[in-house]
């Protein structure tokens, strides 16, 4: 009995120290894809080869998932009579009778290579086992040739195959189920994507508590203001200095909050200060990506 009151004791410990965990600010943080497009957010369909249907099929699955993502504007520039001809990393345009592309444009040329359904069966086996029967189905088959440029008449895509596969009971769905996986694949690796992150914050002093609750609050903005202060009466606070620089990196203001993360490991030797400060680089580094054609 007295072990197992010990045991109780010491769980009861354990899980007070897990649940005391340090506080932290929740931020959105936007990062490249694969494919980084820089500054670029409308995506303009230029040129397409392949079957008629098939092509007017994809623009119109891009067109819908570029809406749902809700990153890129897209817009189907393809009978304006434009020719998009590639060498290397570079891309000619020429012909087409609408604007010029855009600093914030992206070209895309479409080749449909490959759009069909071949009609397949497989055996139907109980849970012994045994054949039941025969299952017919279709087999679609989409395979896109992207090329993907910038204003400048770079190729941030040269010929790139995206491939989607899909078995259905009708040969449209197949085709079309396909159609809508590979072009998935297709914007996922070029759409920049929001990222979640947690930054710890540092309540050791008595006089953060407020501002770090103001903070978790929401209110940001008016945490930011009072830590500036705080850090004005006493510049030589580790956790002021530190915590001036998560409010600075929540608000997107990354050079100033790593100037911030600077001097505050000056302060003090914490070993989490280096590693948010770490983050924030990333970040900043992430934002200049999104920022360069």
């Amino acid at each position: 009995m007295k072990l197992r009151n010990q045991l109780l004791l010491l769980g009861a410990l354990t899980l007070g120290l897990l649940s005391g965990c340090a506080p932290t600010l929740r931020v959105q943080v936007l990062k490249p894809g694969a494919v980084n497009v820089g500054v670029a957010k409308r995506l303009s369909v230029v040129e397409t080869t392949g079957r008629r249907s098939a092509r007017e099929e994809v623009i119109n699955e891009i067109s819908q998932q570029g809406r749902a993502t809700g990153y890129f504007q897209v817009t189907d520039r393809s009978e304006e009579g434009i020719s998009v001809k590639v060498a290397g990393r570079t891309v000619q345009v020429t012909g087409g009778t609408g604007t010029a592309q855009a600093a914030d444009e992206l070209g895309m040329r479409i080749e449909v290579l490959d759009w069909s359904a071949n009609k397949e069966s497989e055996e139907v086996r109980n849970a012994k086992g045994y054949v039941t029967g025969v299952r017919t189905y279709y087999k679609g088959k989409v395979l896109l040739g992207v090329t993907l440029f910038n204003s400048q008449g770079r190729a941030l895509l040269a010929e790139k195959e995206f491939a989607g596969t899909s078995n259905e009971d009708s040969e449209d769905f197949a085709i079309r189920n396909a159609s809508t996986q590979a072009v998935r694949a297709l914007l996922v690796e070029i759409t920049p994507r929001y990222v979640s992150m947690d930054i710890r914050l540092d309540d050791d002093e008595p006089a953060q508590k407020p501002i770090i609750e103001a903070a978790r609050n929401g209110n940001i903005a008016g945490a930011l203001e009072q830590e500036r202060a705080l850090v004005a009466q006493n510049p030589n606070s580790g956790p002021a200095n530190y915590n001036l620089a998560v409010m600075l990196d929540a608000q997107g203001q990354y050079q100033e909050a790593l100037d911030a993360y600077t001097r505050a490991i000056s302060l003090s030797n914490k070993s989490y200060y280096v590693s948010m400060k770490s983050q924030c680089a990333s970040r900043l580094a992430a934002v200049q990506a999104l920022s360069q054609q």
